[in-house]
């Protein structure tokens, strides 16, 4: 069968040789709306969201697979899994974990795994993450979040007040976080800040203005 025609966002003013991102989430609605808040050029983010509750990593790993193969890509085009560990660090999930890991480092996917939870990049926007005192349970991240922002909503991301600062600052906040660069992170720790270099080294932080669409 043949591949799909690759096909980039040219109304949105995207230059010809932009290259694809592609992000294999396990979320629903967050990762792909927080992506869209980002008016590119250069590069053009397409998230493969969870359907139908197939958010295991290992779902998520053979969505990416799956696109992979389906889709015409060229050089400078990426692939990266957006995954959290909060779920998957008991005794009956660590290995499938641990094994998608393994297999995103064979194919040369990049990795922005969060723990415990994609919640924690969007704190880092508005506030540094105290690892020694805070709990690392993602109940307890989104609850700071809310402290600070007011109502929150896995599926309003494109409500919050974000700016080109504030998401340079998140970075730089993720990153201090980030000292033992392990694959599976035993602190807590979020990787979404690796996506953000990426578009930082090719085009720039941009956003659009805000949206009232919730998908």
């Amino acid at each position: 069968m043949p591949r799909k025609r690759r096909t980039l966002d040219r109304d949105g003013g995207t230059v010809r040789d932009a290259s694809l991102v592609i992000i294999a989430s396990e979320d629903k609605y967050a990762v792909r709306q927080y992506f869209r808040m980002f008016r590119t050029r250069r590069v053009v983010f397409k998230v493969l969201e969870t359907r139908d509750c197939h958010s295991s990593p290992v779902a998520v790993l053979e969505r990416l697979d799956a696109y992979r193969e389906e889709v015409a890509t060229v050089d400078g085009d990426e692939f990266w899994v957006c995954i959290d560990s909060d779920h998957w660090l008991e005794s009956s999930s660590i290995a499938n974990l641990t094994d998608v890991l393994r297999k995103c480092r064979q194919k040369g996917y990049g990795l922005a795994i969060s723990n415990p939870c994609f919640e924690l990049w969007l704190l880092l926007h508005f506030h540094a993450f105290d690892s020694s005192n805070a709990s690392n349970r993602c109940e307890a991240v989104e609850r700071q979040l809310r402290s600070i922002v007011g109502a929150y909503s896995k599926n309003r991301i494109d409500a919050l007040p974000l700016t080109a600062d504030l998401v340079t600052l998140a970075m730089s906040r993720a990153k201090e976080l980030d000292i033992d660069q392990q694959d599976l992170p035993a602190r807590p720790v979020t990787r979404v800040y690796r996506l953000l270099e990426l578009l930082l080294r090719r085009d720039g932080i941009h956003l659009r203005p805000s949206t009232s669409s919730p998908n």
